[in-house]
């Protein structure tokens, strides 16, 4: 499973569009997406502000047509979409919220 992160008002705006296109897929080219290991981390370093974010799972045998794995952070692979996130793609959402520690927790 891939994960990507979303604010829940873009995910609503996402359900009437029946898509995602978030600004990162015209600014660099792809949508970022994170392993598990990986999503609580992400969540830290590109949501600051944010209280709680949407997690959008998708099997990578839906997106295998845009799916390529590439170094980030460190070298590390993470997997990144050359294409918008259909909502047939997602098979699940669940939420994370922020602590007051400032770490994230899964709902």
């Amino acid at each position: 499973m891939i994960f990507h992160l979303v604010e829940p008002r873009a995910w609503e705006q996402a359900m009437e569009r029946g898509f995602l296109a978030p600004r990162s897929l015209r600014e660099e080219g792809f949508v970022h997406c994170s392993t598990e290991d990986q999503i609580l981390e992400s969540a830290s370093k590109h949501f600051e502000g944010q209280d709680e974010l949407i997690v959008l799972e998708i099997p990578p045998k839906r997106v295998k047509e845009i799916l390529r794995w590439e170094p980030a952070r460190g070298g590390e692979l993470f997997p990144h979409l050359y294409g918008k996130i259909s909502l047939d793609m997602v098979e699940n959402t669940r939420m994370i919220f922020r602590l007051p520690d400032g770490n994230w927790e899964w709902d």
